[in-house]
């Protein structure tokens, strides 16, 4: 779950039907169900497009999102090199946005958008977890 917003378009992934669990999983399966439900909450979270005036309020909600999804991927034994290569780049996602957070609150507006910029059209996190077999991630 990742790129809520691109200046007021919502921008996610697809909920993929048929993505059900089977009898034993690999952790690209866990991961792409976890992800699942977490696209599922940020359509809910963010279905409106967002004004400029309510990026600090998108800002902070995606961030406690994308903890609690972070948290959750971190929980699934088994991380394949590729896999916890994919967490890594989502813990720095949630560090960036984090960053952005923290120009906000010392009053710098300039340094928040461009942070905010980064964050939202920031790609490597999707290809990280598409390499690791979680496509339903980033």
């Amino acid at each position: 779950m990742r790129r809520f917003l691109l200046f007021g378009v919502l921008v996610l992934g697809s909920v993929v039907p048929g993505a059900t669990a089977g009898t034993s999983s690999s952790w690209s399966d866990e991961a792409n169900r976890v992800c699942i439900i977490y696209t599922a909450k940020a359509k809910r979270e963010f279905a409106a497009p967002v004004k400029p005036s309510e990026l600090y309020g998108f800002a902070v909600k995606a961030k406690s999102l994308e903890s609690q999804e972070l948290a959750e991927l971190a929980k699934i034994p088994g991380a394949t090199p590729a896999g916890t290569k994919a967490i890594g780049g989502l813990r720095a996602d949630v560090a960036e946005i984090g960053a952005a957070i923290g120009a906000w609150d010392k009053g710098d507006k300039a340094s928040f958008v461009r942070i905010l910029k980064q964050y939202l059209n920031d790609g490597r996190p999707k290809a990280a977890f598409a390499a690791a077999g979680a496509q339903h991630c980033g």
